[in-house]
């Protein structure tokens, strides 16, 4: 009866009404079939991560190889950099929504009153920032560093370090000739001698021992010195905004620690490929890293002493050391495995 009641443009009306359903209705089906996991193509999210890929980002690396993030419907846009200090500060500078890096960039961050936040720890060493000097030009014990030029990087931890190192040694810091560098750039410096010893994390060291020669470097890599967390960091506004894509990064995180501890060797391939480093130095320097997502008082008693060490050597203007506790927000990692969380 309605039928005979339409006039022509009805007719037409309805019948492009419902030649768009069944266009929708066709996409949605191919869309089904692309995405075997049935999430629509426009539920992803896609996230700007900047990282310094580097082994201490292997749990990115095995989520990223085996789907755990696009099983979260994560997309992941990868923005490289060498050191963390450069990551973190792309984040700050609204260059990305994650970053990873170091406790020392955070430190130095916090002084600055840069609204950051860690979200969680995902490796941790003692020994990944090593001293490599060359032997002929007279460096046999740290002493020997002396009057000489050494290279290490601005603003991370292996500038915590060289401060330290050389301070253990009785080595005043305008005693030596330091210059920054980039940790690709070290090897090939101290392989020409423009630089006569550099300090930095792996894979440099392990590099340099190779393609200059072990017997013709001295190495220094006290254990007890600096022991140097990898995080995982956001800006506040980002974590207010974004609860379930936070949680939805931290799973795909976990799935991947958990891989790593039943697949040793896959996830050495793994970290082999994203990271570009050869599987036989590779191998030896994870074995130097402890792997897992947690939140432990490391990340807030580092960057405190880092702080205090800022602001006596004035490589920071600030003169009281921030409440580091405030930095960290353990709420994502307490819901989901909260036997990870210390602090």
């Amino acid at each position: 009866m309605w039928g005979f009641m339409m006039n022509n443009k009805q007719r037409i009306a309805i019948g492009i009404l419902i030649g768009l359903i069944i266009i929708v209705g066709v996409l949605i089906l191919f869309t089904n079939i692309d995405n075997p996991t049935g999430a629509a193509i426009y539920g992803v999210k896609n996230i700007d991560l900047a990282i310094n890929p580097v082994p201490n980002s292997a749990l990115i690396f095995i989520a990223e190889e085996k789907g755990y993030f696009t099983e979260q419907e994560l997309k992941i846009n990868y923005h490289n950099f060498p050191t963390g200090k450069l990551a973190l500060d792309a984040l700050i500078g609204g260059g990305a929504d994650i970053a990873t890096t170091a406790d020392v960039p955070i430190a130095l961050a916090g002084l600055a009153g840069q609204d950051i936040l860690v979200l969680a720890t995902i490796e941790y060493s003692n020994n990944n920032i090593q001293v490599v000097a060359r032997k002929d030009s007279g460096i046999i014990t740290p002493a020997d560093l002396k009057g000489k030029k050494i290279a290490t990087t601005n603003g991370g931890g292996p500038l915590f370090f060289t401060h330290k190192f050389l301070e253990r040694n009785e080595i005043d810091i305008s005693d030596v000739k330091l210059v920054y560098l980039n940790p690709s750039d070290m090897v090939a410096a101290l392989n020409k001698k423009d630089i006569d010893a550099f300090i930095v994390f792996e894979p440099s060291p392990a590099v340099a021992k190779r393609e200059i020669g072990n017997d013709k470097v001295t190495i220094f890599a006290p254990t007890d010195l600096y022991g140097e967390t990898w995080n995982i960091v956001v800006m506040n506004n980002f974590d207010n905004q974004n609860e379930g894509i936070i949680k939805k990064f931290i799973v795909a995180l976990l799935k991947a620690e958990m891989f790593l501890k039943e697949n040793k060797e896959e996830s050495l391939d793994i970290v082999s490929k994203y990271s570009g480093i050869d599987k036989n130095l590779l191998a030896d320097i994870m074995q130097k890293q402890t792997y897992g997502v947690v939140l432990n008082n490391l990340i807030v008693e580092y960057p405190k002493q880092e702080a205090e060490w800022a602001i006596k050597t004035r490589i920071s203007s600030q003169n009281e050391v921030p409440n580091y506790y405030k930095l960290v927000n353990s709420q994502y990692l307490r819901e989901l495995k909260p036997s990870a969380v210390t602090i």
